[in-house]
């Protein structure tokens, strides 16, 4: 999660450098006030956010950014385009909340890129190397397209033809049960694609954001649609989000601890026993996949 989305309805959550913050831009509550290290880490500034908004009842908070000097010349860009919504950042406190940023998860491929399904390779966002651990820091997901793009290439381009035990691949283990996504109910008919979009992105936001629990995960799975019709590239995104979200979910409520940027509230500490534990779930997963 990025801590510091823009909440304007004009712009669809363009995200607030962590710069701004690092040449002095502070974090103020509804009531103006300080409340957290601004140069904390991510998920730890996204749920210290995320409390303090519950707590005051606000779907938003600040970034002030008013005493940074040469706005203009050090951020142009975001310069012009909060000006473009009526904000200027030289009086304006610019209303921010977190956003779902990264998907830690993916596609299990080993460090060349090779998934258990021969001829599927993942590299970037969409794959999960191990690189990242818990938690990704900022800006490591460059380094990580840098790196997995070429590898990918190279590995192909030499006839490997199936994944080796390097990266989170090495961590499976053998004994463990795959587990299924959760089943998605088919949305009713006259629910578009748009309306199952934006219901799921609602429930996930609610309840398997910055901050969850059982309950909450729970309640999450019970919302989850999928499009009863996939005939459109929309149809599409969408049936593919509440794959992704039902698997997310489940994931979740199995990791009964807090790791990273996963937090739930009735879990808040870490288990010594899930330590480098993946959660493998999908229908198309081998026998030898892992909790």
């Amino acid at each position: 999660f990025h801590p510091t989305a823009l909440h304007h309805p004009a712009m669809p959550r363009p995200l607030l450098s962590e710069a701004l913050r690092g040449h002095g831009a502070v974090l103020r509550d509804a009531g103006g006030e300080r409340f957290i290290d601004e140069l904390a880490t991510r998920d730890q500034v996204s749920r210290a956010m995320t409390v303090r908004m519950a707590e005051q009842h606000v779907e938003h908070l600040w970034l002030d950014a008013t005493s940074l000097d040469r706005f203009d010349e050090r951020f142009p860009t975001l310069a012009s385009s909060l000006r473009a919504v009526g904000l200027d950042p030289a009086l304006d406190w610019l209303p921010i909340a977190p956003a779902a940023h990264y998907l830690s998860g993916g596609v299990l491929t080993d460090l060349d890129g090779a998934s258990s399904m021969p001829g599927l390779w993942a590299c970037g966002e969409v794959a999960c190397t191990g690189v990242h651990g818990a938690n990704r820091l900022a800006s490591n997901s460059l380094l990580e397209g840098m790196v997995f793009g070429p590898r990918v290439i190279e590995a192909i381009d030499r006839g490997k033809d199936g994944p080796e035990s390097t990266g989170a691949m090495a961590d499976l283990d053998a004994d463990a049960v795959v587990l299924e996504a959760l089943p998605l109910r088919r949305a009713d008919d006259g629910i578009d694609a748009g309306k199952v979009r934006a219901q799921l992105q609602q429930a996930m936001t609610r309840g398997a954001g910055v901050v969850r629990s059982e309950q909450s995960l729970n309640e999450t799975a019970a919302a989850l649609l999928s499009p009863r019709v996939v005939d459109t590239p929309q149809d599409c995104e969408a049936a593919n989000l509440a794959t992704v979200a039902a698997a997310l979910v489940a994931s979740a409520l199995l990791r009964a601890e807090s790791r990273g940027n996963h937090w739930r509230s009735d879990h808040p500490d870490p288990d010594p026993d899930q330590a480098r534990r993946l959660v493998h779930l999908g229908r198309f997963a081998s026998a030898n996949a892992h909790r």
